[in-house]
């Protein structure tokens, strides 16, 4: 896995606002109608050039213009007919501008925003996947049991090897028979919406034991023939390496813990993995005890949405490959927004900064690599908007948050589906877009 060099929020005005948000509790918002809308802003007050802790919506010169200028810039000559975007207050929940705000379309990856948030609701974000060894039913048995973690390394397979030939030794069995047991998640298939390409084109079959994320079809053999070849190098012969199922009555052998939800979730976030995604997609599933399959997990995301306060619509998988995913911009800015939330401040704290969510064209998918805020439209916002990422062949989407010229925090989705123009066009649109509300352009 490569090491992505991240940067830290320094900024005194970031700082004060993340602050001043994390202390005020939003107010209720109706959700507005289907049809393209936009929410008028009446300024009282000029912009302010530093947070101030409110707990009612207070306009601005800032959000006028915003309101004023995305009007004029989201037009469908840009974005096709197929257009969703709205923008909120962060401190408040008052939805400042949206265009068919309410309509559902593919959000593509921005979906891993409810990965994410469930994934760090339901587990916390210093809990640890933990992949264990145990007995088998024979003396000479030996089970590798996944457990759905999808950063699972050689590294650890070696600490697993050295535990398990120890235990092995010291019980006089130096040939063993490996047993891999995947029994967490239910058998592999496809996604509703996943096209049969997709594997291995986009992803790999979902099992609860993989290693190294090893792009290959049985990642639970493979990763049991390497912890084999661990095992070698102990002093452990194996004699056979098969699937099975272990029991809890057999003592463990080894343990291994892997990494925490949260850097789980920032690899996911920031380079839009869609293993990891799928991986805490099924996992939320089977933690909440809707079951081990797609449709438990998916059901275990809706309320998750629900929890959040959202309308559930459709969500088939974690990664947003799926062509049957639908969100709307509404529902996206909410879930931003919610990050914000005081009770929200400790298990959210990485999908608020960097290196939880890419940085305008600096980190993760948003990098100037990318051709991410590079144009002469949004360039000005570089480092200022911090934003998960979609794309599929016809769809483009953006959502985070960005903070104002009047020093609060905005909230922000666009998706569009349809690509009236190249894939690259629509990605420049779209972060002209997300500059408009920063207020540099």
């Amino acid at each position: 896995m490569t090491t992505r060099a991240r940067s830290l929020l320094t900024s005194s005005a970031v700082v004060a606002a993340l602050a001043a948000t994390a202390l005020v509790a939003p107010t209720a918002t109706a959700s507005p109608a289907a049809t393209a809308t936009t929410t008028t802003v009446t300024t009282t007050a000029a912009a302010v050039s530093a947070p101030t802790l409110v707990t009612a919506y207070e306009p601005s010169a800032a959000d006028a213009r915003i309101v004023s200028k995305l009007t004029a810039r989201a037009t469908t000559a840009r974005f096709g007919t197929q257009f969703s975007g709205a923008v909120m207050d962060a401190r408040t929940g008052k939805l400042l501008w949206s265009k068919n705000g309410n309509t559902a379309l593919k959000p593509a990856s921005t979906i891993k925003f409810v990965a994410a948030t469930n994934a760090l609701r339901r587990f916390g974000p210093t809990y640890r996947f933990t992949t264990t060894v145990r007995r088998g039913t024979q003396a000479d048995q030996v089970v590798l049991i996944g457990s759905g973690d999808p950063a699972l390394s050689s590294t650890q397979l070696v600490s697993l090897a050295k535990q398990t030939a120890y235990a092995m030794k010291a019980n006089g069995q130096l040939r063993v028979r490996l047993y891999a047991d995947d029994t967490l998640f239910a058998a592999p298939s496809l996604a509703t919406g996943w096209p049969s390409t997709y594997i291995p084109d986009e992803t790999t079959w979902l099992r609860a034991l993989v290693v190294d994320q090893r792009q290959v079809s049985d990642t639970t053999i493979d990763a049991a023939k390497i912890f084999a070849a661990k095992l070698k190098t102990y002093g452990i012969t194996v004699a056979s390496v098969t699937r099975g199922t272990a029991s809890t009555a057999n003592p463990v052998l080894a343990t291994s813990a892997g990494q925490t939800v949260d850097q789980i979730v920032t690899r996911m976030m920031m380079e839009s993995d869609n293993e990891h995604a799928e991986a805490l997609h099924r996992l939320v599933g089977v933690r909440s005890g809707a079951g081990k399959t797609w449709s438990a997990a998916s059901s275990a995301a809706k309320k998750g949405l629900t929890y959040e306060g959202l309308a559930a619509t459709a969500i088939y998988d974690g990664s947003g490959l799926s062509r049957s995913d639908r969100l709307t911009s509404i529902q996206l800015a909410k879930m931003v927004k919610n990050t914000f939330e005081p009770a929200n401040r400790v298990p959210f704290r990485i999908l608020r900064s960097s290196p939880g969510l890419p940085q305008a064209g600096m980190t993760g998918t948003l990098r100037a690599s990318y051709d991410r805020f590079t144009a002469s439209t949004s360039k000005c916002a570089a480092g200022k908007v911090y934003a998960k990422t979609g794309t599929l062949r016809d769809a483009v989407a953006l959502a985070g948050w960005t903070i104002g010229k009047d020093g609060r925090i905005k909230a922000f989705a666009f998706i569009i589906n349809g690509n009236p123009t190249s894939t690259t066009v629509m990605r420049q649109n779209i972060d002209m877009l997300a500059a408009t509300v920063n207020g540099c352009y």
